[in-house]
């Protein structure tokens, strides 16, 4: 699987915010695997911004740490630590863990599947906010950039997400041209913190990238 299908239908900026292009060892180690390679070209290519005015992607070393990979892993992971049982899939850093990728707007959270016998046989998993019985995560059979581009043209339409997507004039914003908006309640120091997974990792993003009008933020 390649990035090509996506940059047919959703054509990156000339001048991606916060792009990245390595090196990936050291977060390699540290995650205990190597990432897929249609994520690196991503991250090199689109960088940091809003995917359909909805949702986004994490991207490595960013200055917002609430959008910043190696640190939303680990967040995320650990909000859901006391509901794992609850959950059909065990959470990085456990063997097949999900690995948290991105979260949308309404709080619902994406997802690799660690599967196969490399990164490029991972599939993505999207968490429905407030579920974690089987119907809460809906695996798609198909790696990020697919299922990003599937996203684009509608031929993938995951229950979670509103069905008002789409059309979309701006299929991707980078995070350069969002308004500047007052961030939110530092869930990390502790204002405003919540258990709910659902409501802290989430609620930087919205304040700090959502479009403004489609939710009433």
């Amino acid at each position: 699987m390649t990035i090509e299908t996506l940059l047919k239908v959703v054509p990156p900026h000339p001048r991606p915010f916060e792009a990245f292009a390595g090196p990936w060892k050291v977060m390699e180690d540290w995650l205990g695997s190597a990432l897929p390679q249609d994520y690196k070209d991503f991250v090199r290519i689109y960088g940091s911004g809003s995917f359909l005015q909805f949702m986004g992607i994490f991207i490595p070393h960013t200055a917002n740490r609430y959008t910043r990979l190696e640190n939303q892993i680990g967040m995320v992971c650990r909000s859901f630590a006391e509901l794992a049982a609850e959950s059909p899939h065990p959470f990085w850093p456990e063997p097949g863990g999900l690995v948290p990728l991105g979260v949308t707007d309404n709080g619902d959270h994406l997802f690799w599947l660690p599967m196969g016998a490399t990164p490029e046989d991972w599939r993505v998993v999207v968490w429905d906010r407030g579920g974690l019985d089987l119907d809460a995560f809906e695996e798609f059979d198909c790696d990020l950039t697919d299922f990003l581009a599937g996203l684009a043209t509608g031929e993938i339409t995951p229950r979670a997400f509103p069905d008002d997507l789409l059309p979309c004039e701006h299929p991707f914003i980078p995070g350069s041209e969002f308004p500047d908006v007052p961030e939110g309640p530092d869930v990390a120091k502790g204002t405003g913190a919540t258990s709910d997974p659902a409501a802290s990792p989430s609620l930087k993003w919205r304040t700090r990238f959502a479009w403004p009008g489609r939710i009433g933020w």
